[in-house]
């Protein structure tokens, strides 16, 4: 089962900065998440994103799992070359109540992590074998990417936009949560919005949602 975990605001811990590290703060950047990376020796990318404020880094000597517990991370990721540091990593996260992750040994893991396809920070797909091939996975999604890229328009990713203004303004008017999934469907079926999306006219097209809107309440 795949679950796509709400980072939004909460602390995740990259432990290791090298290219496994690397990767994985890359897939964490559109998840509005506060991201630290804790490593023993610097990564250009790494400080180039701690440069652009994206990620926090602190370089420290790593010799065990101790020093997770300065912190309250709602999620650790093991990423070291040290396969005995991961695993106590992961055994201390998961005394701290926080999800863990050792990218190495998904077998003691929280989760897999599958790899994404990332289409305008908007959509995600993942593909996962559920930790028994990474490497599969990752040559899977290399084959599906392209695929994934040229059929998803950007007309379907304002749609996706548009759906979540829709329904921050729905909850301020219409009562029931039933009322407010056919308003949703109404919005993404409506071939004046369809239009607007199509020609890139987003606002005129979050106009004409709080006009339909209007005419329901």
């Amino acid at each position: 089962m795949i679950v796509d975990l709400h980072l939004k605001g909460n602390l995740v811990i990259v432990v290791g900065s090298g290219n496994e590290g690397v990767k994985k703060v890359s897939s964490l950047l559109t998840q509005d998440c506060e991201i630290l990376v804790i490593g023993d020796k610097s990564n250009s990318q790494i400080e180039r994103y701690a440069k652009q404020g994206k990620i926090k880094f602190k370089k420290t000597k790593l010799k065990d799992a101790s020093f997770l517990s300065k912190y309250k991370p709602y999620l650790v990721m093991a990423t070291t070359s040290d396969r005995t540091l991961n695993r106590k990593i992961v055994e201390k996260a998961r005394r701290m109540k926080s999800y863990a992750y050792a990218s190495d040994d998904p077998e003691i893991s929280d989760f897999a992590h599958p790899s994404v396809i990332n289409i305008a920070d908007t959509v995600q797909i993942a593909i996962s074998t559920g930790g028994s091939s990474p490497a599969m996975a990752r040559k899977i999604k290399l084959k599906a990417e392209p695929f994934f890229k040229k059929n998803i328009s950007s007309e379907d990713i304002y749609q996706i936009k548009l759906q979540k203004f829709a329904r921050f303004e729905a909850k301020q008017v219409l009562p029931t949560q039933l009322d407010r999934k056919k308003f949703l469907y109404a919005v993404m079926n409506d071939r004046r919005v369809k239009e607007l999306l199509k020609e890139g006219k987003y606002k005129m097209a979050q106009a004409r949602v709080k006009k339909m809107l209007r005419e329901r309440s």
